[in-house]
Protein backbone atom coordinates (compact mmCIF):
# COMPACT_ATOMS: atom_id res chain seq x y z
CA UNK A 1 0.00 0.00 0.00
CA UNK A 2 2.32 2.83 -1.29
CA UNK A 3 0.69 6.50 -1.21
CA UNK A 4 -0.19 7.64 -4.54
CA UNK A 5 2.17 10.67 -4.25
CA UNK A 6 5.11 7.97 -4.79
CA UNK A 7 6.39 9.50 -1.16
CA UNK A 8 8.71 6.49 0.11
CA UNK A 9 6.75 3.89 2.40
CA UNK A 10 8.66 1.15 3.79
CA UNK A 11 7.83 -2.23 3.86
CA UNK A 12 7.73 -2.42 7.18
CA UNK A 13 5.23 0.61 7.41
CA UNK A 14 3.31 -0.43 4.77
CA UNK A 15 2.74 -4.03 6.56
CA UNK A 16 1.76 -1.93 9.50
CA UNK A 17 -0.74 0.20 7.68
CA UNK A 18 -2.35 -2.82 6.34
CA UNK A 19 -2.52 -4.60 9.82
CA UNK A 20 -4.17 -2.05 11.74
CA UNK A 21 -7.58 -0.56 12.07
CA UNK A 22 -7.10 3.24 10.81
CA UNK A 23 -9.64 5.55 12.15
CA UNK A 24 -10.11 9.38 11.23
CA UNK A 25 -11.85 11.05 13.55
CA UNK A 26 -13.55 13.93 11.20
CA UNK A 27 -13.56 14.06 7.72
CA UNK A 28 -15.88 16.86 5.59
CA UNK A 29 -16.32 15.77 2.41
CA UNK A 30 -20.21 15.97 2.72
CA UNK A 31 -19.95 19.89 2.19
CA UNK A 32 -18.83 19.55 -0.71
CA UNK A 33 -21.32 17.24 -1.57
CA UNK A 34 -23.96 19.87 -0.57
CA UNK A 35 -22.17 22.83 -2.30
CA UNK A 36 -20.57 21.60 -5.12
CA UNK A 37 -22.40 17.81 -5.94
CA UNK A 38 -19.12 16.15 -5.09
CA UNK A 39 -20.19 12.79 -4.80
CA UNK A 40 -17.73 10.30 -2.49
CA UNK A 41 -17.85 7.02 -4.52
CA UNK A 42 -16.22 8.37 -6.90
CA UNK A 43 -12.43 9.21 -7.30
CA UNK A 44 -11.72 12.92 -8.15
CA UNK A 45 -8.56 14.00 -9.87
CA UNK A 46 -7.11 17.57 -8.67
CA UNK A 47 -8.89 18.77 -12.17
CA UNK A 48 -12.19 18.25 -10.91
CA UNK A 49 -14.98 20.51 -11.31
CA UNK A 50 -17.92 20.63 -9.56
CA UNK A 51 -21.77 20.12 -11.17
CA UNK A 52 -22.92 23.42 -9.39
CA UNK A 53 -21.62 26.68 -8.06
CA UNK A 54 -18.47 26.54 -9.84
CA UNK A 55 -18.18 29.93 -9.72
CA UNK A 56 -18.03 29.58 -5.79
CA UNK A 57 -15.24 26.33 -5.84
CA UNK A 58 -12.86 27.57 -9.14
CA UNK A 59 -13.19 31.49 -6.52
CA UNK A 60 -11.62 29.69 -3.68
CA UNK A 61 -9.15 28.13 -5.44
CA UNK A 62 -7.94 30.90 -7.40
CA UNK A 63 -7.57 32.72 -4.07
CA UNK A 64 -5.64 29.88 -2.50
CA UNK A 65 -3.25 29.72 -5.37
CA UNK A 66 -2.48 33.53 -5.26
CA UNK A 67 -1.12 32.15 -1.54
CA UNK A 68 0.90 29.49 -2.59
CA UNK A 69 -1.03 27.21 -0.18
CA UNK A 70 -0.88 23.31 -0.37
CA UNK A 71 -3.84 21.53 -1.49
CA UNK A 72 -6.00 24.04 -0.06
CA UNK A 73 -9.56 23.69 0.94
CA UNK A 74 -10.89 20.32 -0.50
CA UNK A 75 -11.10 17.45 -3.17
CA UNK A 76 -8.65 15.93 -0.26
CA UNK A 77 -10.84 12.25 0.30
CA UNK A 78 -13.91 10.20 -1.21
CA UNK A 79 -14.33 6.90 -0.81
CA UNK A 80 -11.97 5.11 -3.61
CA UNK A 81 -8.78 7.48 -1.98
CA UNK A 82 -9.45 6.82 1.66
CA UNK A 83 -9.50 2.77 0.56
CA UNK A 84 -6.10 3.82 -1.05
CA UNK A 85 -4.88 5.10 2.30
CA UNK A 86 -5.63 1.77 4.19
CA UNK A 87 -8.75 3.60 6.35
CA UNK A 88 -10.95 1.48 7.83
CA UNK A 89 -13.03 4.14 9.10
CA UNK A 90 -14.61 8.33 9.23
CA UNK A 91 -16.49 10.10 11.03
CA UNK A 92 -18.76 11.86 8.19
CA UNK A 93 -19.08 15.87 9.25
CA UNK A 94 -22.81 17.34 8.72
CA UNK A 95 -23.21 20.89 9.13
CA UNK A 96 -25.56 23.99 8.63
CA UNK A 97 -25.16 27.36 8.76
CA UNK A 98 -26.00 28.92 12.48
CA UNK A 99 -29.53 29.77 11.37
CA UNK A 100 -31.91 30.55 14.37
CA UNK A 101 -34.62 28.33 12.74
CA UNK A 102 -35.41 25.07 12.62
CA UNK A 103 -34.00 25.83 8.95
CA UNK A 104 -30.54 24.12 10.27
CA UNK A 105 -32.41 20.91 11.27
CA UNK A 106 -34.11 20.45 7.71
CA UNK A 107 -30.62 21.04 6.25
CA UNK A 108 -28.83 18.11 7.96
CA UNK A 109 -32.02 16.16 7.01
CA UNK A 110 -30.20 15.85 3.99
CA UNK A 111 -26.97 15.49 4.41
CA UNK A 112 -28.03 12.73 6.33
CA UNK A 113 -30.11 11.29 3.60
CA UNK A 114 -27.10 11.19 1.49
CA UNK A 115 -24.81 10.02 3.78
CA UNK A 116 -27.61 6.82 4.33
CA UNK A 117 -27.90 6.63 0.30
CA UNK A 118 -24.37 6.20 0.46
CA UNK A 119 -24.20 3.56 2.51
CA UNK A 120 -27.05 1.65 0.62
CA UNK A 121 -25.63 1.83 -2.78
CA UNK A 122 -21.50 1.56 -2.25
CA UNK A 123 -20.83 -2.11 -1.54
CA UNK A 124 -17.26 -0.60 -0.48
CA UNK A 125 -18.92 1.25 2.90
CA UNK A 126 -20.80 0.02 5.72
CA UNK A 127 -22.68 2.14 8.46
CA UNK A 128 -20.78 1.53 12.14
CA UNK A 129 -23.52 1.21 13.97
CA UNK A 130 -21.36 -0.18 16.92
CA UNK A 131 -17.38 -1.22 17.69
CA UNK A 132 -17.91 -4.23 16.12
CA UNK A 133 -18.88 -3.13 12.61
CA UNK A 134 -15.61 -1.41 12.66
CA UNK A 135 -13.37 -4.71 13.15
CA UNK A 136 -16.49 -6.14 10.81
CA UNK A 137 -15.14 -3.61 7.80
CA UNK A 138 -11.13 -4.34 8.61
CA UNK A 139 -11.86 -7.83 7.77
CA UNK A 140 -14.12 -7.67 4.70
CA UNK A 141 -11.35 -5.08 3.24
CA UNK A 142 -14.23 -2.19 3.15
CA UNK A 143 -14.92 1.08 4.85
CA UNK A 144 -17.34 1.49 7.70
CA UNK A 145 -18.38 4.94 9.08
CA UNK A 146 -21.13 7.04 10.77
CA UNK A 147 -22.18 11.47 10.69
CA UNK A 148 -21.65 13.54 12.92
CA UNK A 149 -23.57 16.85 14.10
CA UNK A 150 -21.24 19.59 14.38
CA UNK A 151 -23.01 22.00 16.42
CA UNK A 152 -26.32 22.20 18.75
CA UNK A 153 -27.76 24.65 17.06
CA UNK A 154 -28.64 22.09 14.32
CA UNK A 155 -31.34 20.82 16.40
CA UNK A 156 -33.14 23.82 15.99
CA UNK A 157 -34.63 26.26 16.45
CA UNK A 158 -33.10 28.32 19.84
CA UNK A 159 -35.12 29.28 23.19
CA UNK A 160 -36.25 27.65 26.16
CA UNK A 161 -39.41 26.91 24.26
CA UNK A 162 -37.77 24.75 22.06
CA UNK A 163 -35.64 22.64 24.87
CA UNK A 164 -37.27 19.39 25.19
CA UNK A 165 -37.70 19.41 21.39
CA UNK A 166 -34.25 19.58 21.15
CA UNK A 167 -33.52 17.16 23.26
CA UNK A 168 -35.58 14.65 22.07
CA UNK A 169 -33.79 15.26 18.57
CA UNK A 170 -30.80 13.72 20.23
CA UNK A 171 -32.64 10.44 20.50
CA UNK A 172 -33.52 10.90 16.58
CA UNK A 173 -30.65 11.32 15.46
CA UNK A 174 -29.02 8.66 17.51
CA UNK A 175 -31.96 6.16 17.28
CA UNK A 176 -32.72 7.11 13.42
CA UNK A 177 -29.81 8.38 11.77
CA UNK A 178 -27.23 6.66 13.60
CA UNK A 179 -25.19 9.52 14.55
CA UNK A 180 -22.80 8.16 16.97
CA UNK A 181 -21.55 11.41 18.20
CA UNK A 182 -22.52 15.10 18.49
CA UNK A 183 -19.96 18.13 18.36
CA UNK A 184 -21.51 20.91 21.20
CA UNK A 185 -20.34 24.09 19.02
CA UNK A 186 -19.38 25.22 15.11
CA UNK A 187 -18.10 28.35 14.46
CA UNK A 188 -20.42 30.30 16.29
CA UNK A 189 -21.79 30.47 19.93
CA UNK A 190 -24.82 28.76 20.71
CA UNK A 191 -27.32 28.37 23.74
CA UNK A 192 -25.71 25.07 24.72
CA UNK A 193 -21.67 26.13 24.59
CA UNK A 194 -19.27 28.70 22.96
CA UNK A 195 -16.91 28.13 20.15
CA UNK A 196 -13.22 28.79 20.66
CA UNK A 197 -13.15 32.41 20.05
CA UNK A 198 -11.44 33.68 17.31
CA UNK A 199 -10.43 37.51 18.52
CA UNK A 200 -11.09 36.61 22.46
CA UNK A 201 -15.53 36.96 22.76
CA UNK A 202 -16.97 35.30 25.42
CA UNK A 203 -13.61 33.11 25.85
CA UNK A 204 -14.26 32.26 29.40
CA UNK A 205 -18.08 31.17 29.20
CA UNK A 206 -18.55 27.45 29.50
CA UNK A 207 -21.30 25.61 29.05
CA UNK A 208 -24.94 26.65 29.75
CA UNK A 209 -27.35 24.74 31.92
CA UNK A 210 -28.69 23.85 28.73
CA UNK A 211 -25.52 22.58 27.26
CA UNK A 212 -24.99 20.18 30.68
CA UNK A 213 -28.54 18.63 29.85
CA UNK A 214 -27.34 17.53 26.18
CA UNK A 215 -24.44 16.20 27.58
CA UNK A 216 -26.55 14.43 29.97
CA UNK A 217 -28.84 13.30 27.46
CA UNK A 218 -26.06 12.14 25.21
CA UNK A 219 -24.67 9.99 27.95
CA UNK A 220 -28.20 8.46 28.54
CA UNK A 221 -28.57 7.36 24.58
CA UNK A 222 -24.83 6.26 24.48
CA UNK A 223 -23.61 9.22 22.00
CA UNK A 224 -20.36 10.56 22.40
CA UNK A 225 -19.62 13.88 23.24
CA UNK A 226 -16.83 15.98 20.50
CA UNK A 227 -15.51 18.96 22.09
CA UNK A 228 -13.59 19.99 18.82
CA UNK A 229 -14.44 24.09 18.45
CA UNK A 230 -15.49 24.38 22.26
CA UNK A 231 -13.66 26.85 24.19
CA UNK A 232 -11.56 26.35 26.98
CA UNK A 233 -14.21 26.61 29.62
CA UNK A 234 -16.52 24.33 27.78
CA UNK A 235 -14.22 21.67 27.64
CA UNK A 236 -13.43 21.76 31.02
CA UNK A 237 -17.13 21.98 32.01
CA UNK A 238 -18.14 19.02 29.81
CA UNK A 239 -15.43 16.88 31.24
CA UNK A 240 -16.95 17.27 34.33
CA UNK A 241 -20.85 17.11 33.57
CA UNK A 242 -20.24 13.69 31.59
CA UNK A 243 -20.14 10.22 33.49
CA UNK A 244 -18.41 8.58 29.76
CA UNK A 245 -15.18 9.56 28.12
CA UNK A 246 -15.30 12.29 26.22
CA UNK A 247 -13.34 13.22 22.80
CA UNK A 248 -11.83 16.13 20.87
CA UNK A 249 -11.99 15.00 17.03
CA UNK A 250 -9.80 17.12 15.02
CA UNK A 251 -7.44 20.06 17.24
CA UNK A 252 -4.05 21.46 17.50
CA UNK A 253 -2.18 21.64 21.31
CA UNK A 254 -2.17 25.18 22.09
CA UNK A 255 1.19 24.53 23.83
CA UNK A 256 3.03 24.20 20.54
CA UNK A 257 1.17 26.96 18.77
CA UNK A 258 -0.74 29.26 20.65
CA UNK A 259 -4.29 29.07 18.09
CA UNK A 260 -7.55 29.70 19.64
CA UNK A 261 -8.66 26.55 17.97
CA UNK A 262 -6.54 24.16 19.84
CA UNK A 263 -6.46 22.39 23.15
CA UNK A 264 -4.87 23.79 26.25
CA UNK A 265 -3.00 21.44 28.42
CA UNK A 266 -5.18 21.59 31.38
CA UNK A 267 -7.93 20.81 28.73
CA UNK A 268 -5.78 17.73 27.31
CA UNK A 269 -5.15 16.51 30.96
CA UNK A 270 -9.20 16.71 31.59
CA UNK A 271 -10.27 14.46 28.53
CA UNK A 272 -7.51 12.25 29.31
CA UNK A 273 -8.75 11.71 32.87
CA UNK A 274 -12.43 11.26 31.57
CA UNK A 275 -11.10 8.13 29.63
CA UNK A 276 -11.23 9.88 25.94
CA UNK A 277 -8.80 10.78 23.22
CA UNK A 278 -7.70 13.78 21.29
CA UNK A 279 -7.34 14.08 17.44
CA UNK A 280 -5.19 15.58 16.06
CA UNK A 281 -6.22 17.92 12.72
CA UNK A 282 -3.99 17.72 9.24
CA UNK A 283 -5.20 22.21 9.18
CA UNK A 284 -1.01 23.38 9.11
CA UNK A 285 -2.70 27.08 10.15
CA UNK A 286 -3.71 25.37 13.63
CA UNK A 287 -0.16 23.45 13.96
CA UNK A 288 2.15 25.85 12.87
CA UNK A 289 3.24 29.16 12.37
CA UNK A 290 5.67 28.54 9.88
CA UNK A 291 4.35 30.42 6.51
CA UNK A 292 5.75 27.39 4.04
CA UNK A 293 4.25 24.62 4.01
CA UNK A 294 4.53 22.30 6.79
CA UNK A 295 4.92 18.40 6.59
CA UNK A 296 3.59 15.85 8.41
CA UNK A 297 6.37 15.93 11.28
CA UNK A 298 4.50 18.84 13.09
CA UNK A 299 1.55 16.58 13.19
CA UNK A 300 3.43 13.77 14.80
CA UNK A 301 4.83 16.37 17.12
CA UNK A 302 1.48 17.50 18.10
CA UNK A 303 0.71 13.73 18.36
CA UNK A 304 3.84 13.20 20.35
CA UNK A 305 3.16 15.74 22.90
CA UNK A 306 -0.22 14.01 23.76
CA UNK A 307 1.95 11.03 24.23
CA UNK A 308 4.48 12.60 26.56
CA UNK A 309 2.05 14.76 28.62
CA UNK A 310 -0.93 12.25 29.09
CA UNK A 311 -0.22 8.64 27.80
CA UNK A 312 0.03 6.89 24.32
CA UNK A 313 -3.76 5.37 25.58
CA UNK A 314 -4.94 9.71 24.63
CA UNK A 315 -3.77 10.67 20.95
CA UNK A 316 -5.63 9.80 17.88
CA UNK A 317 -6.16 11.22 14.21
CA UNK A 318 -8.84 13.30 13.16
CA UNK A 319 -7.73 14.91 9.58
CA UNK A 320 -10.72 17.29 8.63
CA UNK A 321 -9.94 16.46 5.27
CA UNK A 322 -12.16 18.43 2.95
CA UNK A 323 -13.29 20.69 6.06
CA UNK A 324 -11.96 23.92 4.00
CA UNK A 325 -8.57 23.72 6.10
CA UNK A 326 -6.42 26.43 3.82
CA UNK A 327 -3.54 23.83 3.78
CA UNK A 328 -2.56 20.59 4.56
CA UNK A 329 0.96 18.96 5.11
CA UNK A 330 3.62 19.53 1.86
CA UNK A 331 4.18 15.69 1.97
CA UNK A 332 0.48 14.91 1.91
CA UNK A 333 -1.82 15.12 -1.70
CA UNK A 334 -5.15 13.64 -0.06
CA UNK A 335 -6.08 10.51 2.18
CA UNK A 336 -4.28 8.11 0.41
CA UNK A 337 -1.33 9.28 1.54
CA UNK A 338 -2.46 8.80 5.09
CA UNK A 339 0.47 5.97 5.16
CA UNK A 340 2.94 8.57 5.38
CA UNK A 341 1.96 9.10 9.11
CA UNK A 342 3.14 5.39 9.96
CA UNK A 343 6.24 5.95 8.60
CA UNK A 344 6.56 8.99 10.47
CA UNK A 345 5.97 7.40 13.83
CA UNK A 346 7.90 4.38 13.11
CA UNK A 347 10.75 6.78 11.98
CA UNK A 348 9.81 8.33 15.92
CA UNK A 349 10.96 4.88 17.39
CA UNK A 350 7.14 4.14 18.46
CA UNK A 351 6.40 0.34 18.88
CA UNK A 352 4.04 -1.11 16.18
CA UNK A 353 1.31 -1.42 19.47
CA UNK A 354 1.51 2.54 20.19
CA UNK A 355 0.98 3.09 16.26
CA UNK A 356 -1.73 0.78 16.24
CA UNK A 357 -3.44 2.42 19.31
CA UNK A 358 -2.93 5.96 17.96
CA UNK A 359 -4.58 5.15 14.29
CA UNK A 360 -7.44 3.57 15.92
CA UNK A 361 -7.29 1.20 19.00
CA UNK A 362 -7.11 4.26 21.50
CA UNK A 363 -10.92 5.25 19.68
CA UNK A 364 -12.32 2.02 19.33
CA UNK A 365 -11.59 1.51 23.62
CA UNK A 366 -13.13 4.93 24.16
CA UNK A 367 -16.29 4.12 22.19
CA UNK A 368 -16.95 0.59 23.82
CA UNK A 369 -16.03 2.09 26.93
CA UNK A 370 -18.83 4.90 26.45
CA UNK A 371 -21.86 1.63 25.67
CA UNK A 372 -20.20 -0.26 28.38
Amino acid sequence: MAAISGLPISAEARNLHQESVVIDLHVDPIIQQALFGYHLSDAHDPNWQPPKRRWLFNSVQRITKLQKLHCPCFNHIDIPRMLKGGYTFGAFGIHSPPFRSERCWQTIQKQLAYFHELITEDERIILAAEPADIRRAFEQGKLAGFPVVEGVHCLGKPGKETCQKRLDRIDELFNKFAVRYFTLTHFTRNDAATSSPWIGMHKNDGLSEFGNAVIEKMNEVGMIVDLAHANNQGVLDACKVSKKPVVVTHTGIKSINNHSRNISDEALKAVAESGGVVGIIFAMHYLSKDKKNPSSKIILKHIDTIVQNVGEDHAAIGSDFDGWIPRIPEDMQDAADLPVLTQGMLNMGYSPERIKKILGENFLRVWTDILN
